[in-house]
Formats: C-alpha cells, sequence, structure tokens
C-alpha cells in the first residue's frame, strides 16, 4: 500500500512539473512592435545574428544573449541582462524602424555604423550614429506607447549639421542648421512619415519648424520660423521607385526661387540639374558610379 502511495506521488510529479526555464528565439530585425514579447520567429538561422531570450515558467524575462551573426565561439561574449543590451548595425531606417545588416562589436570598428540600446523588451531606445573614425554624430531617442508603438522620436546632434545635406527631400537649405545640443522632434504617422518636425535646444526653446502634407509621388515642405511665420516651401516630385525627380524652392508668396532636377540613366549614378528662378538650367553634374 505504501510503495503504491509513493507511485501515484511520483506520477503526479511527473504530470504537473514544469520546466525551470523555457527558450524562445528571435531575428535582430527590431521592429516597432515589442519583440521579446511578441510572438518567436518560427525558424532563425543560426548562422545570422539573433537573439535568445530565456523566462521564467511564470512568463517573466530571465536573461537575453545576443549571438552575432558568424562568430568565433571560442571568443564568444554573451551578454546576459535583464536590463539594456547595445547592438552594432550598417543600416538603420527610422522609418520603418528596423536595424539592419548586424555586426560585431569589432567589426563595427571598421565602418561608420548605428549602435543600437534595446531595453529588456526588445524594443529599440536609442540609436547612436558613429563614424568610421569614432565620433558619435547624432543620436535616435524613440518614444513608445504602452502598446509598443511609437508616433514620435527625437534626434539630438552632437555636432554642427546641415539637415537639407542628410535629407534634402524633407529640409531646405534656407532653414536647416543644427548646433550641437539641438534636437529635432519628429511627429509621425502610423505608416511612419513625418508630418512635422521642431528644432529646439534642450531646454525646448524652439528656433523653427517644419510641416509636411503628402500627394501620390508629392511631397510638400513649408518651413516656419519660432512665431509660425511662413518663410518658404518646396515640394518634390518622385519617380516609381521613389527617387526624386525635381525639387522646386519657392518664397513665402509662392514665387519659385530655384529648382533641382535628378536623372538617373543607366551608365551613371545621377545626373543633378541647378535651374534658376526662370526655370532655365544654370549648371549640370554627372556623378559616376564609381564615384559614389
Amino acid at each position: 500500500m505504501l510503495r503504491l502511495f509513493f507511485f501515484l506521488i511520483f506520477i503526479l510529479q511527473r504530470i504537473f512539473a514544469q520546466p525551470d526555464s523555457l527558450i524562445k528565439y528571435f531575428s535582430t530585425n527590431i521592429m516597432r512592435t515589442n519583440v521579446l514579447k511578441g510572438k518567436p520567429e518560427k525558424s532563425v538561422d543560426k548562422k545570422e545574428a539573433h537573439f535568445k531570450a530565456v523566462y521564467y515558467p511564470s512568463g517573466e524575462l530571465k536573461t537575453i544573449e545576443y549571438l552575432p551573426a558568424n562568430w568565433d565561439k571560442s571568443k564568444k561574449n554573451k551578454l546576459r541582462s535583464p536590463g539594456r543590451v547595445k547592438l552594432y548595425y550598417l543600416k538603420w531606417n527610422p522609418k520603418t524602424q528596423e536595424l539592419l545588416e548586424g555586426l560585431t562589436r569589432r567589426e563595427a570598428r571598421a565602418w561608420p555604423h548605428y549602435r543600437a540600446t534595446v531595453d529588456e523588451n526588445g524594443l529599440v531606445q536609442e540609436v547612436d550614429y558613429i563614424s568610421r573614425s569614432g565620433k558619435l554624430q547624432w543620436t535616435f531617442i524613440m518614444k513608445w506607447d504602452d502598446y509598443g508603438k511609437s508616433k514620435e522620436y527625437d534626434i539630438e546632434f552632437h555636432l554642427k549639421k546641415d539637415l537639407s545635406r542628410l535629407n534634402k527631400e524633407l529640409f531646405a537649405p534656407d532653414m536647416s542648421m543644427v548646433r550641437p545640443g539641438w534636437i529635432c522632434r519628429y511627429k509621425i504617422e502610423e505608416n511612419g512619415t513625418p508630418r512635422n518636425v521642431k528644432i529646439m535646444d534642450k531646454l525646448e526653446n524652439l528656433y523653427y519648424f517644419y510641416e509636411f502634407e503628402y500627394r501620390k509621388k508629392v511631397l510638400k515642405s513649408k518651413y516656419f520660423s519660432s512665431d509660425s511665420t511662413l518663410i518658404g516651401s518646396h515640394t518634390v516630385k518622385f519617380n516609381a521607385k521613389s527617387q526624386p525627380l525635381r525639387i522646386s524652392y519657392f518664397n513665402k508668396n509662392g514665387v519659385m526661387k530655384n529648382a533641382v532636377e535628378y536623372e538617373y540613366p543607366k551608365d551613371a549614378k545621377i545626373i543633378i540639374s541647378q535651374l534658376n528662378a526662370n526655370n532655365k538650367v544654370v549648371q549640370r553634374t554627372l556623378i559616376p558610379k564609381k564615384d559614389n
């Protein structure tokens, strides 16, 4: 009888016992959604960079292990922490909020790259852009709601920059200078396209701002001083590949000041034509593929 009792206890323990840990794998294509609380990948190529997340039976996160692509197992350095993890990438798309082409820390030293800070929920908190010389250029600071979605983000600049050189489609050369410590605050639509951008300092003193309107293959950008006075505007026309074909600049009265046209022939990277207020070409520049 006693044997039967212990046998039943043994069977019940086997039936109701739970594993100490649950292991899930996730790719490193960090999306807007909460990766580590979401559905794991059906399959992950272990040769590519990926996350290994370990949970307690209750579902609470226990550890995160980042496994870089093509790493040397004899030199691997596991990042085990329920806190933040720093990851390295060649590409960052703020519109889709995706990090692409993962690097090891050592590989990143040889390239201009993005350094992402990821929290315990798999959400990107900050993305630093670092030059090949190792100098910090600017930092994306993400803002998330309770559902893992982002409706705005900041870019803090660490050097003096011209926004129109970083994004000629959104910003105009006449009003695009930022100083070290200044912030660009982006309000974005659900599809990731910017609705407006405010340029301010760390104390949130506003200097100027942009507003954007979108139509099929056309973007209209208007820019204002801090007191909401219209300074000017420009329109951008795109081709089927979303490449700019023409950018036309206007003063506050809607009179065209100048324009830039872009051509994409097969034998060259791009042909850029500068046009004056009379819509006459005053300069053409050919940029060969080898100089890209």
